[in-house]
């Protein structure tokens, strides 16, 4: 079993790229985090990390070695999961990496899943593009668009509705365009998000695609920037329905070009494996799934 927990505590410090991480994560202390190391590594005869005083950084070895762990490690769950031996409580924090519109959005309905399961922890970390999971210590991932990286296990979860919008005080200087066309003659405030297009795409039934080069004297990799922009007056932004909503509802912004079609975005919670997820992980993967209606719905 020794062998077992070591294997086990490479993937998390694999997953977090820190042994205190581990440490707190696991309830272990962190000298006994590093004696599995050393025990893999004297096992192997290699070493598995290359280490620093400001970081640690797997190697090559440790990286072929890292997808035996996860299936040696994905063995043994399901065969505790087929035995009735699997723990009751979900414990221990899950890393969970999403953009900046989602994270606010699931910000505020964590509370049931933190109340359900009071031994759980959740840390967002929040950005606007693309990232590498084991580098950034992620158990989880919500990404929007295609997915290209091999490695990455993808769950999809559903599409993302996009509109274009503005703010009342916006159009009743500037006037309301009538055809995607007509941006042309507005400041489109561009949203960069892991390599999109800065060209709006629009569709309308029994006619060709329309798009649009959106330009402006602004633009931001951040939608929440994006966003504080259409409020504020500077233009015509295309965001996520479920990030404007209340601002339509409201009177605050108005959805533009409403018989125009934006082609939707899919979006997915992506992870590194192994495909049997520790239980911490899974509640919040299924957290993610029963909440996504909302992107699902627009």
């Amino acid at each position: 079993m020794d062998l077992l927990s070591a294997l086990h505590s490479f993937v998390r410090v694999a997953a977090t790229g820190s042994f205190s991480a581990v440490s707190r994560e696991t309830g272990a202390s962190q000298p006994t985090i590093s004696r599995h190391i050393a025990l893999l590594e004297a096992h192997y005869g290699t070493t598995l990390f290359a280490r620093t005083t400001r970081s640690l950084m797997m190697t090559e070895d440790g990286r072929s070695l890292l997808p035996h762990a996860y299936e040696v490690l994905e063995i043994l769950e399901t065969a505790e999961t087929a035995l009735g031996r699997r723990r009751a409580s979900v414990s221990g924090l899950v890393r969970l990496g999403v953009t900046t519109a989602f994270g606010l959005y699931l910000t505020s309905r964590l509370g049931s899943l933190l109340e359900e399961h009071p031994d759980l922890s959740v840390e967002l970390v929040m950005r606007d593009g693309f990232g590498d999971l084991v580098e950034e210590g992620l158990d989880l991932a919500v990404r929007i668009g295609s997915i290209a990286e091999g490695s990455l296990i993808a769950r999809r979860l559903g599409s993302v509705h996009r509109c274009v919008v503005a703010s009342t005080d916006y159009l009743a200087r500037r006037g309301m365009p009538e055809h995607p066309r007509d941006l042309l003659n507005h400041p489109c405030i561009a949203y960069s998000y892991g390599g999109m297009r800065h060209d709006w795409p629009f569709t309308r039934k029994g006619e060709s695609e329309t798009a649009v080069a959106a330009s402006g004297p602004f633009r931001a990799n951040c939608s929440e920037a994006v966003l504080q922009a259409v409020r504020a007056g500077l233009g015509i932004g295309m965001l996520p329905i479920f990030q404007v909503e209340e601002d339509i509802a409201s009177g605050k912004l108005r959805q533009l070009l409403p018989e125009w079609t934006v082609p939707e975005l899919p979006f997915y919670a992506v992870h590194t494996g192994p495909r049997t997820l520790p239980l911490r992980t899974r509640t919040v993967l299924d957290f993610l799934i029963e909440i996504s209606d909302v992107l699902r719905q627009g």
